[in-house]
């Protein structure tokens, strides 16, 4: 006998229908949703409809876009940005034994601007929804899904939470600081790919904070900007803005970005 396997609008979503009355759920967000500096999302950026099955929370997303505990958080579909700042509505359909109604459902906004500003890196930050309940076996129509990412009725979701790196990325270690011209060009190696770097300076070791250096925020290793150091060890150069009459300044490099 053959399957029949349902793809609603070109999402990544296809579910045998075969034996089971298919549900229906939307993805998208009222708006308008901001990233943590407070700026609205752009167009194309990415959102994730996640599945938390019974009892589970949401554990948060890696750099790369996966998600931190893929075996009780699923990603049923991706939706993108639209003008407004939300995510475009997308009508899920699925079989009810594939996603059990005693799970919930959240929405999670992601931040994949890389340093140019355009969407489409890897992941530097994440914001869900609350949860929602799915719809019980008995309902075909569309559930209402509350975006609201704190649950005190603001409508709007934010990216706010910085995505994780991998348990086994290594700590950098910068290898060389030259100064130019207004410029501090900066090499660190122990990196790996598929993570977000920042690199972050101070003037004063004993008192302040570390503050995000200009032009050294969301520095990912791609075969185009790494360079050979000594002794041909692989090196992640990044060439940060810095005051002309700084007399002494100090460099570190975080994993992730801020």
């Amino acid at each position: 006998m053959k399957l029949t396997f349902a793809i609603i609008s070109g999402l990544l979503l296809g579910v045998s229908v075969f034996g089971s009355n298919p549900l229906t759920f939307p993805l998208l967000t009222p708006g308008p949703d901001t990233y943590a500096d407070g700026s609205q999302v752009l167009v194309g950026e990415t959102y994730l409809l996640v599945y938390l099955k019974p009892g589970a929370e949401f554990k948060g997303v890696l750099m790369d876009g996966t998600l931190v505990d893929p075996t009780s958080n699923v990603i049923a579909a991706k939706g993108y940005a639209v003008v407004g700042a939300k995510c475009g509505f997308k009508a899920i359909q699925y079989a009810p034994e594939l996603y059990p109604e005693d799970g919930k459902w959240i929405v999670v906004l992601l931040d994949t601007r890389n340093a140019s500003g355009e969407v489409g890196g890897l992941v530097a930050a994440a914001g869900a929804s609350v949860t929602t309940a799915a719809p019980s076996a008995n309902s075909t129509s569309l559930s209402a899904l509350n975006a609201s990412a704190t649950g005190d009725g603001t409508t709007g979701l934010t990216a706010l939470t910085q995505s994780q790196a991998p348990a086994d990325t290594p700590v950098p270690v910068i290898t060389a600081v030259e100064r130019g011209n207004g410029t501090a060009n900066v090499r660190f190696s122990n990196f790996k790919s598929g993570t977000l770097y920042s690199v972050e300076s101070k003037t004063d070791l004993s008192s302040g904070t570390w503050q995000p250096a200009s032009n050294g925020t969301r520095v990912s290793p791609t075969p185009l900007n790494v360079v050979l150091g000594a002794g041909g060890v692989p090196e992640l150069p990044v060439a940060v803005q810095m005051p002309v009459n700084d007399q002494v300044r100090f460099f570190r490099v975080i994993v992730g970005s801020k």
